[in-house]
């Protein structure tokens, strides 16, 4: 088991605990990831096109095996960027302020080519748009987000959704149009009648929103994983034999309450459009009621893979990685290291940590050398 020493969680200041501690990845796990994302997004892209409209920042969340890592999940509306970011910085031990500023870039690239238009003039005023806003941990992020758009924007808002309304064929807030919203909601497909001013905008087209319902349809939305399941491996090392795939996903409905019952312990349950580990149910722990209770027309069965654990101190912690990527891209990654039986930030100790490559020095070193093995 690796070992980690228990350096406390500080809060933040995006909204998330950033650990000092780096997380260990072996360089050959990392090529495998870097390889099997790559050769996902072009399957993706392959099979949906609307995948590359406007998806914005994707994660790739991935836990590491002996055998090799496995995809558990991928998401168009990620959250944690700049608290990844933060924890690289904890991590590097040669270049921390030029690697913040390429990674800082690659965000903002990311931006430019997804949200924002050609000028501060031609983008106009941006929302960065999520609900019920004053109680969202990543409020912080949000706001700093805002600060990083507001060179190439006329104005940057970050707004509560219930602030916007839709007159005179334009989307606004307090009289002002908005011209582009970078939507934060996990009402990934607008569906909500809470939201049906942000449709009838991006419907009319007076409106740009990213990341876009069709990328998240074609990315996200958990079914894609069955259809992915009858391909898992995505990159292999032929050296070690480690394999990069995809866990094997299932609908529920595919079998009866009393064959999930009997070999739950082999099982993850997922809602199909849940979002930040809600709805989830890993097969070990859960009760046969609660199982019978599950809506099967909208649950997933996915094949358990557990999350790797390091030693703080004596205690286990659990981790997984996050990779954050511009579509096929990997532009960014920490560890999430919490405890419990799904991912959280709640327990004290928990946060996001630098992952540390092999013997690099820095991220992106690790990252560049994935790519050119």
């Amino acid at each position: 088991m690796p070992e980690a020493s228990s350096i406390p969680a500080a809060c933040g200041p995006f909204g998330l605990p950033v650990l000092a501690e780096a997380v260990p990845l072996s360089p050959a796990a990392m090529q495998l990831i870097t390889r099997g994302v790559e050769a996902l997004w072009a399957r993706i892209v392959a099979a949906d096109p609307g995948a590359d409209h406007r998806p914005l920042l994707l994660s790739y969340d991935v836990h590491p095996t002996p055998e090799g890592p496995v995809l558990i999940e991928v998401n168009t509306n990620a959250g944690g960027i700049l608290t990844a970011m933060r924890a690289a910085r904890a991590g590097n031990d040669c270049c921390a302020e030029w690697e913040q500023g390429v990674l800082e870039q690659r965000l903002l690239d990311l931006f430019r080519h997804d949200l924002l238009g050609d000028s501060a003039e031609a983008t106009g005023t941006v929302a960065i748009v999520d609900d019920q806003l004053a109680s969202q941990a990543l409020l912080p992020e949000m706001q700093a987000l805002a600060a990083l758009l507001r060179p190439w924007a006329r104005e940057v808002r970050v707004l509560d959704a219930a602030e916007l309304s839709f007159s005179e064929g334009r989307l606004r807030h307090a009289g002002t149009p908005i011209d582009r919203i970078y939507w934060r909601s996990t009402d990934f497909t607008l569906s909500e009648p809470r939201h049906a001013p942000v449709l009838q905008a991006v419907l009319a087209g007076t409106t740009v929103l990213a990341p876009s319902p069709e990328a998240y349809r074609a990315i996200a939305d958990k079914r894609r994983f069955v259809e992915w399941s009858g391909q898992t491996e995505l990159a292999r090392d032929e050296a070690s034999g480690s394999v990069f795939r995809i866990a094997d996903t299932v609908p529920m409905a595919s079998r009866s309450t009393a064959q999930w019952y009997a070999e739950r312990a082999d099982w993850v349950f997922k809602p199909v459009s849940g979002h930040g580990s809600r709805g989830v149910y890993v097969g070990k722990s859960i009760s046969r009621r609660k199982l019978d209770e599950l809506p099967v027309e909208d649950y997933l069965a996915q094949r358990y893979a557990p999350h790797p654990v390091i030693d703080r101190d004596g205690r286990e912690w659990k981790y997984d990685i996050r990779c954050f990527a511009d579509r096929g891209r990997i532009i960014g990654a920490a560890a999430r290291v919490f405890h419990g039986q799904v991912v959280g930030m709640r327990t004290p100790g928990s946060g996001f940590a630098p992952i540390r490559v092999g013997a690099a020095c820095c991220l992106l070193g690790a990252l560049l050398a994935a790519r050119v093995r």
